[in-house]
């Protein structure tokens, strides 16, 4: 028990197990907090560290994915569990294909070896060997294709800096397979070693990085395993003359030359001979990695670009929503400026109060997303806008409108109904108390904004309707407001921000209504009901609350597109 000791334990056995002739002693230990925490087994005689997988760094079997449950209240069976799943493993490891799982869980073991230097990689996966940009802070390194991409990034990023980056290269070579640990390389020559078996013709490419590489220079490499790609990175120092002081030690790549004069052979031999190289955990800060971790759709959403027309509480919401989904490119166009009021329920807080609300919303998107191709803003509204810069409008693939007045997005309708190669638009709003909301994507073809409303911008079908005045008044002339907060109009922004990244992958189609309601419950405790038209809809009273899609139908008596 003395070797657990900090650990506190509080109990320990010695369980003797047998497989093909060999004896194992497996120690089982459980500590201060068990039940609630599971028992660790050991076998520190022959399974340690990096020799076998699911050992963890102190020795114990990792018996169970991080974050699985366990029943607190049987805690013999805990006990045997953790000894059957120890001896199980123990038996796996007699196959040599037990090794592979050091590939498929690459990360939990290079990363735990060393220390090394953080790398923040903005690298795009699954593509080849290649140079890339590399930053190098205090702190960090920071890896991208190239550097516009990296310069763009640390701007977004740390947008105080108004100094000049200096950006130097490094090579990243992807491989069939990640290292095992055997392979892990601690010289130069250990890189070359794997490079050979696991990508032969990435040797030239990093010949070619050596040409100029005179002090330590730093390696990215690509391991692709099925279940997705894993990155990790090392730095080759440079080669020393052991036993002499720092300040005195020759330049062992140059000696015997006059500069630039090495032979490229030579150099090779003496940049990865028996040089130190240092590990190092890299960090990955691409946007397939950030927006889903890989998912097929991240790709196409990231090559889009959005116009938002009207950055308060709802287009704020949807902003951010589009920008954490994974959109590229977003664009936001509102006049007003961010006041107290707003706060409660707008993305923005009182640090920006006072200030431009789409110019603030732009600036936070690319702090928090300095990877995204493109976020600009106009503190202007979109008709004056659109009069002196209609471009902005027709280089996009999809505008958004959250304005919420009739007379702006009737005339926004009206543009897109009589503009040659005008993008689709989708309006969205939400019902009083944000209990229900809508979403409608409308094309140049087919019904347009207007055919669902009166001409006093009304909407002609709803979800509740209410006894009493959904508005409250202000101490001030005609001033009034919606009283809903950020809660409720969760519902409504997620279902504007998912009805775009529809649209935008062409999942749905222009003339959809895209509706969400609250539960009967939470509508009847705001005072309202749900229409006998939405009523009629369904078969059962919709008690709970859902989202649904309606066809959007064409008015034929409509100012806009409607016969005359």
């Amino acid at each position: 028990m003395s070797r657990y000791e900090a650990k506190d334990p509080i109990r320990g056995w010695l369980v003797p197990f047998e497989h093909q002739d060999d004896r194992f002693d497996l120690q089982v230990v459980i500590f201060r907090d068990f039940p609630w925490t599971k028992p660790r087994v050991y076998c520190p005689e022959k399974y340690q560290f990096i020799q076998f997988p699911h050992i963890e760094k102190d020795g114990a079997f990792c018996l169970y994915p991080p974050g699985a449950e366990h029943n607190p209240l049987n805690p013999k069976g805990l006990i045997w569990d953790a000894i059957k799943e120890a001896a199980r493993l123990i038996i796996a490891s007699y196959d040599e294909a037990f090794l592979s799982d050091f590939v498929d869980e690459f990360d939990s073991y290079w990363s735990k070896t060393e220390g090394g230097t953080n790398i923040i990689s903005l690298l795009s996966p699954d593509g080849a060997s290649r140079r890339v940009s590399l930053w190098s802070s205090i702190a960090d390194y920071y890896l991208a294709d190239d550097d516009t991409a990296l310069e763009s990034w640390l701007r977004n990023r740390f947008p105080g800096n108004k100094k000049d980056y200096n950006f130097t290269t490094a090579t990243h070579i992807v491989l069939n397979r990640p290292i095992l640990p055997s392979e892990y390389p601690r010289s130069g020559a250990a890189i070359l070693r794997f490079l050979r078996e696991l990508a032969p013709e990435s040797i030239e490419l990093l010949a070619d990085a050596a040409v100029n590489a005179d002090d330590k220079f730093t390696v990215s490499f690509e391991g692709r395993t099925v279940d997705g790609p894993v990155f990790f990175a090392v730095e080759v120092m440079p080669p020393i003359k052991q036993g002499m002081k720092a300040g005195r030690r020759p330049d062992m790549v140059q000696k015997g030359f006059r500069p630039g004069k090495v032979p490229n052979q030579l150099r090779m031999q003496r940049l990865f001979g028996g040089n130190k190289v240092e590990r190092h955990e890299t960090m990955r800060a691409d946007p397939s990695w950030i927006h889903g971790r890989d998912t097929h759709k991240v790709a196409p959403l990231f090559h889009k670009r959005v116009l938002i027309v009207g950055a308060g509480s709802l287009g704020s919401e949807v902003a951010m929503l589009l920008a954490k989904t994974g959109v590229g490119s977003i664009t936001m166009v509102d006049p007003e400026l961010l006041d107290y009021p707003n706060v409660g329920r707008h993305v923005l807080g009182v640090t920006q109060v006072r200030t431009f609300k789409a110019k603030s919303l732009a600036e936070k998107l690319a702090s928090d997303f300095p990877h995204m191709r493109s976020i600009k803003y106009f503190a202007e509204g979109w008709q004056s806008l659109y009069g002196k810069r209609p471009e902005v409008f027709h280089n996009t693939d999809l505008i958004v409108s959250t304005v919420g007045s009739w007379v702006a997005e009737g005339r926004l309708n009206q543009e897109a109904r009589t503009e040659a190669d005008f993008p689709p638009v989708i309006y969205g709003w939400a019902e009083p108390f944000s209990v229900a909301g809508h979403a409608v994507l409308v094309s140049s073809e087919g019904p347009c904004f207007a055919c669902g409303m009166d001409h006093f911008g009304k909407t002609l079908q709803t979800v509740c309707e209410w006894d009493t005045e959904t508005t409250r008044k202000q101490p001030h002339c005609g001033a009034s407001f919606q009283p809903y907060g950020p809660v409720s109009l969760s519902g409504v922004a997620a279902l504007v921000a998912k009805t775009t990244t529809k649209a935008l992958l062409g999942e749905v189609h222009p003339g959809t209504e895209a509706v969400y309601w609250a539960s009967k419950e939470e509508i009847a405790q705001q005072g309202g009901r749900f229409t006998p038209d939405f009523l009629n809809c369904f078969p059962d009273v919709p008690e709970f609350g859902g989202t649904r899609q309606f066809e959007w139908r064409q008015k034929g008596d409509c100012a806009f597109c409607g016969e005359a």
